[in-house]
């Protein structure tokens, strides 16, 4: 099964362009998409992502929230917070709700492909031992 990736963004042309960009750059990958952190939480429980890329500013339920939560029920997700925000604040409370990596808007076009190659690889080590059940 290809591994999947959840894009989390509630603007449609940056949804599109990063779905574009990441299924060229990761062709065995499976790309879904969420407009909300309600949706996000829901899609992670439906269809279980290998890797969430999360905007922080979201409609209702803001990024840090739902990624806290889905890390609550799914520890072995990563998740990658992709925001406009450059605020070291923003960064520690991401971290404290377990997002893996912080990328800023202004830096993805140089950062977000290694980061999530880097993870991906990760996350198939993690499932095959840890979240499988194995120490």
């Amino acid at each position: 099964m290809p591994a999947t990736i959840l894009i989390v963004e509630d603007h449609e042309a940056v949804r599109k362009a990063l779905r574009d960009w990441l299924g060229v750059e990761f062709p065995s990958c499976r790309v879904i998409e969420a407009t909300s952190g309600e949706e996000a939480i829901a899609l992670a429980r439906a269809e279980s992502p290998h890797l969430i890329v999360m905007d922080i500013r979201l409609p209702g339920m803001n990024g840090i929230e739902a990624t806290r939560q889905i890390k609550a029920a799914f520890p072995c997700t990563q998740i990658v917070m992709l925001t406009i925000h450059t605020n070291d604040l923003y960064r520690t409370d991401a971290g404290m709700a377990g997002a893996s990596a912080y990328i800023t808007k202004q830096g993805m076009y140089s950062e977000l492909v290694p980061t999530l190659a880097a993870l991906l690889a990760n996350s198939a080590t993690k499932q095959q031992n840890t979240c499988l059940g194995e120490p």
